[in-house]
């Protein structure tokens, strides 16, 4: 099972979780990350799933954020839509992670990253510890049947028109 985990955002957080195991950390441009999730496709094409932190999905934002900060989450959001759009028109099975479902995981230290996954690689940034730590959950949950691995858009489109 390969695990693609994207943190979007100008530095998208890159992570790539084989069975359990964190194989790449990395930050990269949009266009990078998108060329790295097509070669992990074409080495992996089953038991291959995308999940995609999207803002869209936040339900508060705080009542103190500054008109500057407003202008970074909408970007974010624009970038989860892109993110979409990308796995959609690759036919890619993706997940759409709220950011709930990372409260309490994500912003971790280089030393808390190692130390939950067992990471021995290079450095990371935050960004790229954010994906690999969704990768590391998603695989967990996955694993115990509590997220199913989404069909591809091309099968569930397939069956809507049925």
């Amino acid at each position: 099972m390969i695990i693609i985990g994207i943190d979007t955002g100008t530095n998208t957080g890159f992570a790539v979780n084989k069975d359990g195991i964190t194989i790449e950390l990395a930050t990269h441009g949009i266009i990078s990350a998108m060329a790295k999730v097509l070669e992990y496709r074409s080495q992996f094409a089953t038991d291959f799933v995308v999940c995609i932190e999207d803002a869209r999905k936040r339900k508060w934002l705080p009542p103190n954020v500054g008109k500057e900060r407003l202008k970074g989450a909408g970007s974010v959001s624009r970038d989860g839509a892109i993110w979409q759009e990308f796995c959609e028109y690759h036919d890619l099975p993706y997940i759409l992670v709220p950011p709930a479902h990372l409260a309490g995981l994500t912003k971790r230290t280089e030393k808390d990253f190692k130390d939950m996954t067992g990471w021995h690689g290079k450095r990371t940034s935050e960004h790229a510890r954010d994906a690999g730590l969704m990768t590391w959950k998603y695989h967990r949950l996955i694993s115990k049947g509590m997220v199913k691995i989404p069909s591809k858009p091309s099968e569930i489109k397939a069956n809507d028109d049925n």
